[in-house]
């Protein structure tokens, strides 16, 4: 499914967002890029409001560092039993901890940055009423490069010590992913790498790596987050996929950092890049001997 597509189905199955709206054909009102007309059939007659229009851009903002914006408008009316500061908390329950993934795409993570109220309609009667309601769209690719690889050792390596949390790029994803307090979603990245030293045969990294665990439950992340920075810590080293060693050169952890943004630990890991492989012998010729 495409990214609208993935929207519209986590909006219109939110059970307790999906009974505050009205319904067109027999479903949510959930629209996009824009609503219907008032007066087409699909309404059947009945109340249009309230009803959700969103609209995104994957244009990147580096200044939020984020891959684009979602904006979701609430619409009510001020004459309805439900008022948007009603519907809105649901709306942001929809997208909070959710990862969707789309055909051929990288998976995406919402931000919320902001609500907005607003009021249109000059008579008091038939005023609409509603919240402007706006996300940060984050986008989380995989970081599998090449052997050897610093982020596949650290998600191995994290796998090892919580088999049923999913790991982002190593784990294989649905279109629609939850992170619950039963199976947390961790994201490895490689935030940068520098040159440290080099001899005649090896090239030596300091490769800055970030972990993102997304879990909504507060207590258990930071539980999960201590669990792995003390395990790494007294293990020193994380075998890479090419079984060399990746040295723990530093390590900082900050569990009140953004989780979604930032990641609550930021390790250096210290590895080597071979400049040579080793060189099999070849037989170049047999001698038999008779005795």
């Amino acid at each position: 499914m495409e990214l609208e597509q993935l929207i519209y189905r986590r909006f219109s199955s939110a059970e307790d967002l999906a009974s505050c709206l009205a319904t067109f054909n027999g479903s949510p009102a959930v629209f996009s890029p824009d609503a219907p007309a008032d007066n087409q059939e699909g309404w059947g007659g009945r109340v249009q409001y309230p009803k959700i229009i969103y609209n995104f851009d994957l244009q990147a903002n580096e200044e939020r560092r984020s891959a684009g914006t979602l904006s979701v408008s609430l619409l009510c009316q001020n004459t309805a039993e439900i008022m948007p500061e009603e519907i809105e908390p649901l709306v942001r329950n929809c997208l909070r901890d959710v990862i969707l993934k789309p055909t051929g795409s990288s998976p995406y993570c919402f931000a919320w940055a902001r609500t907005d109220a607003f009021t249109s309609g000059e008579e008091k009667e038939d005023m609409t009423i509603g919240s402007e309601i706006r996300f940060d769209i984050l986008e989380y690719p995989s970081w599998e490069t090449s052997d050897p690889d610093p982020v596949m050792a650290v998600n191995h390596y994290i796998k090892g010590l919580y088999p049923d949390c999913l790991i982002l790029g190593y784990d294989r994803m649905e279109e629609i992913t939850e992170a619950t307090a039963e199976r947390p979603v961790i994201y490895c990245r490689l935030a940068s790498a520098d040159k440290s030293a080099e001899t005649n045969t090896v090239a030596w990294m300091d490769g800055r790596i970030a972990i993102h665990i997304l879990c909504p439950v507060g207590d258990i992340r930071i539980k999960m987050t201590a669990a792995i920075a003390n395990s790494v810590s007294l293990a020193g080293e994380v075998i890479m996929p090419d079984h060399s060693p990746m040295f723990i050169k530093q390590l900082q952890v900050n569990y009140g950092s953004d989780y979604l943004k930032e990641g609550q630990i930021l390790m250096i890991g210290h590895y080597g890049l071979l400049r040579y492989r080793a060189k099999r012998h070849s037989v170049r010729a047999i001698h038999v001997g008779y005795q």
